[in-house]
């Protein structure tokens, strides 16, 4: 018998949907999992002035973009027949707001009047008088831009005895805020304050039966005093975006907040998180410290101490360095930054910098034995953590996409211990080929989903093993079918038969040797022959740099030496009898003249050499004089090309010895370079030879 009237009852409304007709310019849509049923007139093609009939079966009515100007009881009058509990009226360009404007709207659970900035707070004040207290459950005015703010006292006195539950008041100024507004409204539970330029003078007495406070946005540099104003059954908090300072004053302020599970820091400026902020907050589960500032430097050791805590995201602070550097410096500690939330279940640290090759690095995740998801997004990694994720045996999700990540074969080192994994996210990285051996049978085994989309495939025999799987498996890989080859063939799609990989394994191993062969033939032959190698190359750059005619009879000597008083021995012994047997030499020590300035005499004696000889060591970098000739040199180098530089080099300059000046020197001259072996010596001194005769 129940049967049979329910049948005959969907009956009916199913009559009712295709008999009734939606009003034009707009849409009605039924919920057929739900009881509520949607009209909306968003504004979209015409703007309409009036609110039309709609079907009888609607609830819910989304009247957005339109054009209302004055809202009244006669505004209604085409749906007051029907059981509407959702009222959207947003962006209407209302102006004013009668005192009965709602009152035939006799089922109203939420009303959304927010857009409309043209209204004032009187008529809205007047107008709550008009709703149903018996059912109306939710009220949103946001963007009202009410500035400057006028007495707020008693707005919501219409709304007296009723069961509101949630009121938002987000980017409408209010400020001064204070939270006897609403005091006597007992069922309110939710507050959307959100954006209103509130310091930090606000007022938060009188809403002390709230459960969810959002602070969002506003302007007040320290912590709030929520235990002043005995919010103590806030279970969430959200304190993001606003110009906190400071944590410093958290955990006084918020230590009676025994039922607090969340709490959203993003987006403040704090250059630290202190010790024991969070310790006194007995049922924190949650905490969002996102998108931190660029003053975010250091994390105290106790930091996150909190036995309560399973949810923690610390992603996007600016980059934090999970590193050795930052060890060093004191800007956290990986012994104990997770000692103390043992509890973790789910842990995010997206957009930072971990130095997963040091062991400390690796270490520091060891107490977290409890954690079920990790997000490591956004990290630039080239590799994934090998002999790391054992530390976590109930580890379900692992979210390591949008790195760079390559291939790799051994997944038993990664993934060893495992046994419970569901979820692999690893899309958009370089990971071109997946083999037997890089998802191991206990990992294909337990995994529900796998996710690879946005990775280019290297389509070779090698990856039929990971085709074949996907043909086969009942893991769920999201987006399969977009997979694809380096060119545009699906990955699919690609389907080799096996005589063709054995010919391309034949290819491969012959192209291989082959090539292996010739590398070292080449290699041999270089060896052999490279000094006459680079001396060919010294004489083609030679030819080829700024080196210019000069006239011989502008000059009295062929070579001016540069040395420092530690090479003197090295000179006088190889250099300096080498070069006499052919050319003639100017030597500061034994040519200057006598009682002349010492800086007079390195200008004029270099003005009248061909080339300038600097003989380049450790030694050399150090002493003032030898930089000051090799100045001067360079300078009449780059102005008039008067001289040559052909540098020597004694031995290998330290990196530390290196400035931008010698670099470039050495980067862009063909230098001679001394060495004991018989072959490198004749080239020596053919460059030498080449460059000053």
């Amino acid at each position: 018998m129940i049967w049979n009237i329910f049948l005959i009852t969907s009956i009916f409304q199913i009559g009712k949907i295709y008999t009734e007709s939606c009003p034009k310019y707009c849409k009605c849509v039924y919920g057929n999992q739900t009881s509520r049923h949607t009209g909306e007139c968003r504004g979209k093609p015409v703007k309409l002035t009036y609110i039309p009939k709609f079907p009888t079966y609607i609830t819910d009515i989304v009247f957005i973009n339109n054009y209302l100007y004055n809202l009244s009881a006669i505004t209604f009058r085409n749906i007051s027949s029907l059981n509407i509990t959702h009222l959207n009226l947003q962006k209407n360009r209302i102006t004013v707001i009668e005192r009965n404007a709602f009152q035939d709207l006799k089922f109203l659970v939420q009303l959304d009047i927010s857009g409309n900035n043209g209204t004032t707070l009187e008529d809205v004040r007047e107008s709550l008088n008009s709703l149903p207290k018996s059912s109306i459950n939710e009220l949103r005015l946001n963007h009202m831009l009410w500035s400057p703010l006028n007495d707020m006292s008693g707005i919501f006195d219409g709304l007296n005895e009723s069961k509101i539950n949630r009121i938002e008041l987000s980017h409408s100024y209010l400020h001064p805020f204070n939270g006897t507004w609403f005091a006597n409204l007992p069922s309110l539970q939710q507050l959307n304050i959100s954006w209103n330029s509130i310091t930090d003078d606000l007022q938060l007495s009188g809403l002390s039966n709230l459960t969810r406070l959002n602070l969002i946005g506003n302007y007040f540099n320290f912590v709030p005093n929520f235990c002043k104003a005995k919010l103590y059954k806030l279970k969430t908090l959200l304190l993001s975006d606003t110009k906190l300072g400071t944590l410093k004053h958290l955990k006084n302020h918020t230590r009676c907040l025994n039922k607090l599970e969340r709490l959203f820091l993003n987006g403040i400026s704090v250059p630290s998180i202190p010790n024991n902020a969070f310790s006194d907050i007995p049922s924190l589960k949650e905490l969002m410290l996102r998108k931190l500032s660029t003053q975010m430097k250091k994390i105290d050791p106790l930091a996150f101490n909190s036995s309560s805590l399973i949810h923690l995201r610390f992603s996007k602070c600016n980059g934090f360095l999970f590193f050795r550097g930052s060890i060093s410096h004191g800007l956290f500690d990986p012994a104990n930054i997770f000692k103390y939330c043992p509890n973790i279940e789910d842990l995010d640290l997206s957009h930072n910098v971990i130095e997963f090759t040091l062991e400390k690095i690796r270490n520091m995740f060891t107490p977290l034995k409890k954690l079920r998801v990790i997000r490591l997004r956004f990290l630039n990694l080239a590799t994934l953590p090998g002999n790391f994720f054992y530390r976590f045996p109930d580890l379900q999700e692992i979210h390591i996409d949008h790195n760079i990540l390559l291939p790799w074969k051994d997944g038993n080192s990664i993934f060893h211990g495992l046994t419970n994994l569901l979820e692999l996210h690893l899309q958009n990285n370089k990971i071109g080929m997946i083999q037997s051996t890089s998802l191991p049978a206990y990992i294909t085994k337990s995994l529900h989903v796998l996710n690879l989309t946005n990775n280019h495939f290297i389509c070779t025999c090698d990856l039929m093993w990971f085709r074949n799987w996907m043909k086969n498996t009942h893991v769920d890989i999201i987006g399969n079918d977009n997979y694809r080859c380096e060119g545009s063939t699906r990955l699919i799609d690609y389907n080799p038969t096996e005589i063709e990989c054995r010919n391309i394994i034949l290819i491969s191993k012959t192209v291989i040797g082959s090539s292996f062969c010739l590398f070292l033939f080449i290699t041999i032959l270089v060896y052999c022959c490279r000094w006459r190698i680079r001396f060919q190359i010294y004489k083609m750059r030679s030819r080829a740099r700024y080196y210019q005619q000069i006239n011989e009879e502008d000059f009295k000597y062929s070579a001016y030496v540069i040395y420092c008083y530690e090479d003197i021995k090295w000179v006088k012994t190889n250099l300096i009898p080498k070069l006499e047997e052919e050319i003639g030499v100017k030597l500061p020590h034994r040519d200057f003249e006598v009682g002349k300035v010492f800086i007079d005499n390195i200008v004029d004696n270099m003005n009248l050499s061909k080339t300038v000889i600097p003989v380049l060591s450790n030694n050399f970098t150090q002493n003032e004089w030898c930089v000051f000739q090799l100045n001067v040199a360079r300078s009449k180098l780059s102005k008039d090309g008067t001289v040559s530089i052909l540098p020597i080099m004694l031995e290998e300059i330290h990196f530390k010895n290196m400035n931008s000046a010698l670099y470039s020197l050495i980067k862009l001259s063909s230098y001679a370079a001394w060495s004991a072996d018989e072959n490198a010596l004749e080239l020596f001194w053919d460059q030498i030879k080449s460059h000053v005769q």
